[in-house]
């Protein structure tokens, strides 16, 4: 059953490993010569603590600014999951359907429980090994940014094996399952990208930064206060200003006292310092809520238990459905 299952799906996953390949090579070229700057330009120094810190920022921000671009065409990493969902699952059962080359596997001596349980693991499991290997490259690739960024922000977070694999899973069984209840290659398709972003997207924006509670920082200000008073590598979810009976100031009160400090329509060049001693004159400090960088792997259980819960829902309706249906 096996066998016969790599032959029927053995150009999807040979498709997926070539993308693997695809995406590995410059990953690897450009990730060595990463690696090896990090080191060398002193970027490592600095974020250990053991440089001069005033020749830090400019250090820092030059080594980010040169890898920037290759982090940002990282991006398209967020839709693969999707598009395991579209390409490889939606088609899985619904090609079967169309084709009508279900009714034939019925009739041999496999059940179809066999036959369902030995596509969905095959596919499935092949689908997620590509994600996490994929997924190990990445965030072997981002360790030079994630030491000064943090891995909690988005574009650190989805990469990681647990996010990525979970996900990839999640949106195969989201295809199996809308190939199965619709029998229309297509429609199935279309219907899986929609369903994938309507659970993505609230569960990385509404979802995540509700984990855990986030812990809270208030600080004073002070002249160097402006690029020292946020958590470095852990992840900010709210930030502002706080008054002296603690009360949040609103982003029209913030942003009329800054025009009042820098002169109206040159609020946004001002110098940080005279908001600093605006603050210390005014009683005002710092706040921020944010999640450390510590709760990187509780976060990453949480989401990619969600997502394999979900996962293993959908497979079961999968199996269900299909051993119910007879025409």
């Amino acid at each position: 059953m096996l066998w016969v299952t790599w032959r029927q799906h053995r150009a999807e996953l040979v498709l997926a490993a070539a993308l693997l390949a695809a995406i590995a090579v410059p990953l690897v070229l450009g990730g060595i010569g990463m690696h090896e700057a990090y080191r060398a330009d002193g970027v490592a120094a600095c974020v250990t603590n053991s440089a001069s810190r005033s020749a830090c920022a400019q250090i820092v921000d030059q080594f980010v600014v040169r890898n920037l671009e290759w982090s940002n065409r990282l991006v398209f990493v967020a839709l693969l999951p999707g598009l395991a969902g579209v390409f490889v699952g939606a088609p899985l059962f619904a090609r079967e359907f169309e084709r009508g080359t279900w009714k034939l596997a019925f009739t041999q001596s496999v059940t179809r429980t066999r036959w369902l349980t030995a596509k969905l693991a095959a596919v499935g499991l092949g689908v997620t090994l590509v994600a996490v290997a994929l997924a190990a490259l990445l965030t072997w690739w981002r360790g030079p940014l994630d030491d000064i960024d943090g891995r909690m922000r988005s574009a650190a977070f989805i990469i990681a094996a647990p996010s990525l694999g979970s996900a990839t899973l999640f949106a195969f069984a989201l295809g199996a399952l809308a190939g199965v209840l619709l029998r229309r290659t297509i429609v199935a398709m279309g219907v899986t990208l929609v369903a994938f972003v309507a659970v993505r997207v609230p569960m990385e924006e509404y979802l995540r930064p509700r984990y855990q509670a986030p812990r809270l920082r208030i600080t004073d200000p002070g002249v160097d206060a402006s690029a020292a008073w946020r958590p470095t590598t852990d992840w900010v979810v709210e930030s502002g200003w706080v008054d002296g009976s603690g009360r949040r100031l609103t982003d029209a009160e913030r942003w009329s006292i800054l025009m009042k400090i820098y002169d109206g329509e040159h609020a946004m060049y001002g110098s940080d310092t005279a908001a600093e001693r605006y603050m210390a004159d005014h009683g005002l400090r710092h706040f921020a809520e944010y999640h450390p960088t510590s709760a990187f792997w509780t976060f990453q259980a949480i989401e990619s238990g969600l997502f394999l819960g979900l996962a293993a829902v959908l497979l079961a309706a999968v199996i269900a459905i299909v051993r119910r249906r007879t025409t």
